[in-house]
């Protein structure tokens, strides 16, 4: 009996479930389009964002050719272990460079070392290509393609024999020969521009080192860490050396590839959960909204079908059952329509633009079954908080309220008379109406101008970050034509100094891993200048150039002395337990140091040493500006070089004695490199007083500056980043102190406005010129041999657009999808809102038809409440919304140098307009056209 009045119970609420549902279609329809926009709205957002970082990140990993982002330098047993344990580092490898590796006389590749871990984590998914497997046996080895290629090698297998001459130390070669256990190809090259051969830990045994006692340890860290807080607690937690006490401990880190993927695209994670929260809370709204509106005149009949003995949890089960109906299709709906666009449609959009930069990456990987999975779960879910919420205020409403209820907000007496008394024309009485109207349920009102500012807000937010953070402002930043001296012959065969040819123009094209003996190897004497003084004058003459936009740097190439305690924050190897005492009166840390190859000086124009002035006294650094504003000290710029406790160092080192010394002429160099050793060693004394007499004034070291530091600067440099050299700034002041003349060093010419094709051509033709002067200025190597002088290059922004066009194109087309989507769900909202409180109204929009009010009134009353919710919006936009992006721009600015605030003035008309449309629209659809209304009217 129980079972059956269940059973009839049960078939009496599907039967009211469906009645409600036939009579509520609209909102039912609603929902179901809510659930579809909130599912692929969602699922195309975030997709299309995940897929570009994936594709930013696979692209940055295989041109590094690790996943590494921490390199420390001679690590220990103990240390690994820590690192290994640490949260934050999701795989720890050692690693272990050998030497060169030359197969008949001509050098193919360079040697590494790595653990398991290293290869099958940190390296392996880098290359693009791995076959074999990594050599396990002592005579095994595995060789990148491209050394096989230069061997002649194009079918390679397994086990073949391959004899090379290894370079195992600097005074040592081992002629061994090797069994190929595995090949690779990978977009990445080492030290030297030359690609990496690994042979085994065995092998590595037998040559004397061991991987557990000293080794470079790489670790991949945490994605949601930058390279400054990565650093600092690794320098917290990992302890000192324990086999050298003494050697300070060495740690050099970088953004992680994915980390540096999220800043470009939106600024960080947290930029990242603040956008994907408000997106949450505005599809929220929109399910709310439609609930809200269409429920409002359900409450009689609910009050109704309580008072006839019906249960709130019945009543429950109705309305549940009638979004079920609705929700189940459109999420079915909203998965298939997102997996047709991201795995078929938008791919195949972005093939041809966007991928085309990649290379390699062949595709872009927009799906994710997990992304969608949690949008279908979180649909359900915001649907049913949603609707639970209106459902629940509905039964919970007593039988008296809800027959008595009509929704209307209270009014006070004394306003009921003051408008009983209050004149209006029929303009005004329509702008009274359309308020009242708008304002009569508050918590709807403010529910739906917060939904509608959180959809307007997000998309111009997003639209102020993508058009800043855009890539064209990356080569935008750059000169028309930069213009430096070409690394020397002996260097460039080495492989330094071409990397600006392959980089990515958002990179800093000067950055180098060969050190100034590379750069100026046979051209190391004292007239060398990389940019000679008329060239300097023929390209700042060019009619085409814009003087007051250009920038010429000036300094020149010297050789440096300074104590050891000076320069000891520099030395990776400095151990305090190292500083003794030998001899009578001998102080370790007063010991002169002269540099072995010439170093860089820099001249700081006008410009930059006031904005370093403002820079060091705000961030309270140990630099003595007013030695060097005088000219009587020079700074130490490094590119992030110093540890924790070499920092340390760096501040006891200002005010250490510094000098530098000339190079020889062109003349003296080659008659010194003509004579025999024995007649070197007999003129030794005489040479060295004649060089104390090529010395400049005494000088004082004024500081350590890092140019990697959050807030320096932007210091445009010439070649720099190799740790084997020293790289100074001074003024001009201190310049005149030198013993040499000013040399050019790097030049930045700008067009003036619309001739910047015609300055590159000038540019080009001057430097070939230049070029080939040159080619006839035999000197001589350090062999003897005859080489020619170093050459100028140059990079045309021209050149740059041309080469980075695809990759923007693309890039504006997967941001704009999203925008586009982003804008289509507020304009859903916006549209929701004017569509459900019209149908929810219908039939008090009746009786206003039969007490009189014309069809053309009606529709300018419902024109009025459309254009209050546009006021009230862009009221709010424009106050708490600058704010907000003002905010943003600052945020963004912050993380990427480059970014571009620009205030979308177009944008916000176009939402403006749109609503306003929309509005019109929307009426237009309800109520018939108007030439029909106008007909209607005059009857």
């Amino acid at each position: 009996m129980r079972r059956e009045k269940q059973s009839r119970s049960l078939s009496e609420i599907r039967m009211l479930a469906k009645a409600y549902a036939k009579e509520n279609k609209g909102r039912n329809y609603l929902l179901f389009l809510a659930a579809v926009i909130f599912v692929v709205a969602f699922t195309l957002i975030f997709g299309i964002a995940d897929g570009k970082i994936k594709a930013e990140y696979e692209k940055a990993m295989r041109d590094a050719g690790t996943e590494a982002t921490v390199c420390i330098q001679d690590a220990d047993q103990t240390q690994y272990h820590v690192a290994e344990s640490l949260s934050y580092v999701k795989a720890a490898g050692r690693s272990a460079g050998i030497g060169g590796a030359d197969w008949n006389e001509t050098p193919v590749c360079g040697i590494r070392v790595l653990d398991q871990t290293a290869w099958e984590e940190i390296i392996a998914p880098a290359c693009l290509e791995v076959f074999g497997k990594y050599p396990r046996g002592k005579q095994e080895i595995m060789m990148p393609v491209e050394a096989l290629e230069r061997m002649g090698i194009t079918q390679p297998k397994q086990g073949m024999e391959i004899s090379l001459t290894v370079d195992v130390s600097l005074f040592r070669s081992e002629q061994d020969t090797f069994h190929l256990s595995g090949w690779y190809t990978s977009a990445a090259k080492d030290v030297g521009n030359r690609s990496v051969g690994y042979i085994s830990e065995v092998k590595y045994r037998e040559w004397g080192y061991d991987l557990e006692e000293k080794a470079e340890l790489w670790l991949k860290t945490s994605k949601y860490m930058g390279w400054r807080k990565t650093e600092e607690r690794l320098y917290q937690d990992l302890p000192v050396n324990q086999t050298e006490p003494g050697v300070m401990l060495e740690i050099k880190a970088q953004n992680p590839y994915a980390y540096s993927a999220v800043n470009e695209l939106i600024g960080g994670y947290e930029l990242a959960v603040l956008g994907a929260l408000v997106i949450v809370t505005g599809l929220f709204f929109l399910i709310y909204n439609v609930m809200q509106i269409s429920m409002a005149g359900d409450i009689r009949q609910m009050g109704l079908l309580h008072t006839l003995g019906m249960t709130k949890r019945q009543i429950r089960s109705v309305y549940f059952q009638q979004i079920f109906k609705a929700l189940i299709p459109g999420v079915l709906a909203g998965t298939a329509l997102s997996i047709f666009l991201l795995k078929v449609c938008i791919p195949r959009f972005l093939e041809k633009s966007y991928l085309a930069h990649y290379g390699e990456v062949d595709r872009i990987d927009l799906f994710s079954p997990f992304l969608l999975l949690f949008a279908v779960l979180l649909a359900a879910a915001v649907t049913l908080i949603a609707s639970g919420i209106v459902i629940h205020k509905v039964v919970r409403m007593s039988c008296v309220d809800s027959l008595v209820y009509t929704h209307s907000k209270k009014v006070r007496l004394g306003e009921k008379r003051k408008r009983k008394w209050k004149k209006r024309g029929v303009a005004g009485e329509l702008v009274y109406m359309a308020w009242r109207d708008i304002t009569r349920y508050q918590s709807r009102f403010w529910m739906t101008v917060l939904s509608l500012f959180l959809g307007m807000q997000t998309f111009l937010c997003a639209i102020v970050i993508i058009n800043g953070a855009d890539y064209i402002h990356v080569i935008e930043n750059r000169p028309d034509v930069l213009i430096a001296g070409e690394f020397s012959e002996g260097g460039q065969k080495l492989g330094y100094g071409i990397e600006y040819r392959s980089r990515d123009a958002g990179e800093d094209p000067m950055e180098t891993k060969g050190d100034h003996f590379e750069l100026l190897y046979s051209n190391d004497y004292d007239e060398f200048s990389p940019i000679s003084s008329k060239l300097k004058e023929e390209l700042l003459n060019l009619p085409e150039v814009d003087k007051e936009k250009s920038y010429v740097m000036e300094g020149a190439y010297l050789l440096s002395t300074t104590s050891r305690k000076g320069v000891s924050p520099m030395d990776d190897h400095y151990s305090k337990n190292q500083k003794e005492k030998e001899g009578t009166g001998y102080d370790f840390d007063s010991a002169m140091v002269e540099s072995v190859a010439a170093d860089v000086i820099q001249i700081l124009t006008q410009e930059e040493l006031k904005s370093l002035k403002s820079y060091v006294e705000k961030q309270d650094l140990p630099i003595d500006l007013r030695a060097l504003e005088e000219g009587k000290g020079a700074i130490i710029l490094h590119d992030h070089r110093l540890s924790k406790e070499q920092e340390e160092l760096a501040k006891e080192s200002v005010g250490e004695p510094l000098y530098f010394t000339a190079m020889w002429s062109k003349e003296e160099r080659e008659k010194w490199l003509a004579k025999t050793q024995e007649e070197r060693e007999q003129e030794g004394e005489a040479e060295e007083s004649r060089r104390r007499g090529m010395a400049s004034e005494p000088l004082n070291l004024a500081g350590y500056l890092d140019n990697r530091a959050e807030g320096v600067p932007p210091l445009r440099q010439t070649w720099h980043g190799s740790e084997g050299s020293m790289y100074y700034l001074m003024s001009e002041k201190g310049a005149e102190k030198l013993p040499t003349k000013k040399k050019t060093l790097y030049m930045e010419l700008n067009a003036k406005e619309g001739q910047e094709e015609e300055l590159e051509a000038q540019v080009q033709e001057l430097l070939e010129e230049e070029n080939q002067r040159k080619e006839q200025n035999v000197v001589l190597g350090m062999d003897g041999t005859e080489t020619k002088e170093a050459g100028v290059f140059c990079i045309c922004k021209s050149e740059l657009l041309a080469k980075a066009s695809s990759y923007i194109e693309g890039n504006r087309l997967v941001l704009g999808c999203i925008s586009l989507l982003l804008l289509a769900a507020g304009f859903t909202n916006y549209c929701n809102v004017c569509m459900t409180g019209i149908l929810e109204r219908r039939k008090e929009l009746k009786t206003m038809r039969s007490l009189g009010m014309t069809k053309r009134q009606m529709w300018k009353m419902l024109m009025l409440e459309g254009g209050f919710y546009v006021l009230i919006v862009i009221g709010l936009i424009l106050s708490v919304g600058n704010v907000v992006l003002a905010l943003i721009c600052r945020y963004m600015e912050g993380k990427l140098s480059y970014f571009t605030a620009e205030y979308p003035y177009r944008w916000l008309i176009f939402l403006c307009a749109g609503m306003l449309l929309l509005s019109e629209g929307i009426l237009f659809f309800l109520f018939g056209r108007k030439k029909q209304i106008a007909k209607e009217d005059l009857h």
